[in-house]
């Protein structure tokens, strides 16, 4: 199973909209969780669907705040609890018996309200009879590793997270590429990163899903980095061939059909499998140039900008980045009209 986070600080921009679509196929995450929309219910339904989900809470925002979504798709899931700084939900068996519990969380921004994301962690975990996971922007980090630029944070904050943490019985999951997944100026100097965003979990539920990996993706069109967990996590390297499957999407294209009967009609004398196999063949060498070239870009450009994203924020690292979100842009709008 996969799990994707995001602070997407508005889904009203097409761009925005494009990303988060591409994340959510391309990775094919059962559980989406969003925060900080900017849009009303009916807006979000409507992303909802273009992502591919039909079933999830759309949660409005107030004004031009706030806004939150949990999606999910091929599992049976319950929503027990929500609010504007959280969603909980029962992920269930075939039984409809809760089997471990998801709490997307979008904890206060203000200083003086923090406490209330603890205490309300705290709450949750103290009803919740199965295994856990919290995860979503927390608004805090639990020590100065955790930050580089600006001010020094509180002590005391970052002491009374980690106590939340510790009271819930939960540990960080941790994470596989970047350091930080928050970053807020766009000038040399005055570059700010934390690392506010994570996957906090019972010790129960990481002994349900003891190979679970964290990765971040880059930070783009937000200030803050989509996190997704993968409860399933395998060593790629020893990944069989991918076995062939027939696209929709190639019937789009005229020339598909000269591939095929190209392919079916240089059979000659041979059997009907051995056709067959030639002519996927054919279909996959010419659909790798013609759509997967797309693909392949936007994966490597969010790897190059990740890359550039750990640099340090001197001028160069600053246009670079602004260069591949523009290159990113031009490539999910390709990738939307194929």
């Amino acid at each position: 199973m996969k799990l994707l986070s995001w602070n997407c600080r508005g889904v009203g921009n097409p761009r925005s909209v494009r990303a988060l679509r591409t994340w959510c196929w391309r990775e094919r995450s059962e559980l989406v969780f969003l925060m900080e929309t900017m849009v009303d219910s009916k807006q979000l339904e409507r992303v909802r669907g273009r992502c591919g989900f039909t079933e999830g809470s759309c949660l409005g925002s107030e004004g031009n705040s706030g806004g939150m979504g949990l999606w999910w798709r091929d599992i049976n899931v319950h929503i027990f609890s929500y609010s504007r700084h959280h969603i909980a939900a029962e992920v269930r068996d075939d039984n409809n018996n809760p089997v471990w519990v998801a709490v997307g969380v979008y904890g206060w921004p203000e200083t003086e309200n923090k406490h209330r994301t603890w205490d309300m962690m705290r709450t949750i975990q103290d009803e919740c009879e199965v295994p856990t996971v919290f995860f979503g922007d927390f608004n805090e980090i639990v020590s100065m590793s955790e930050k580089e630029g600006g001010a020094m944070r509180r002590e005391s904050l970052m002491d009374a997270f980690k106590e939340a943490i510790d009271d819930c019985g939960l540990h960080d999951l941790g994470f596989k590429g970047r350091t930080f997944t928050w970053q807020r100026g766009t000038e040399p100097g005055s570059v700010i990163r934390e690392r506010l965003d994570r996957f906090l979990v019972s010790e129960e539920w990481h002994n349900l899903f003891p190979r679970s990996m964290v990765r971040h993706f880059p930070i783009y069109k937000s200030d803050h980095a989509p996190i997704l967990l993968n409860t399933e996590a395998i060593n790629f390297q020893n990944k069989e061939k991918r076995r062939f499957h027939f696209e929709a999407l190639w019937l789009a294209s005229e020339e598909c059909r000269g591939v095929v009967e190209s392919s079916w009609n240089g059979g000659g004398g041979s059997s009907l499998p051995v056709i067959i196999a030639r002519c996927a063949e054919d279909l996959s060498k010419w659909a790798k140039g013609n759509f997967r070239a797309v693909k392949k870009r936007i994966k490597e450009a969010e790897k190059e900008l990740s890359e550039w994203q750990k640099c340090v924020p001197d001028a160069t690292m600053i246009e670079k980045c602004n260069n591949l979100c523009a290159e990113l842009d031009d490539l999910h709008r390709k990738e939307e009209t194929y």
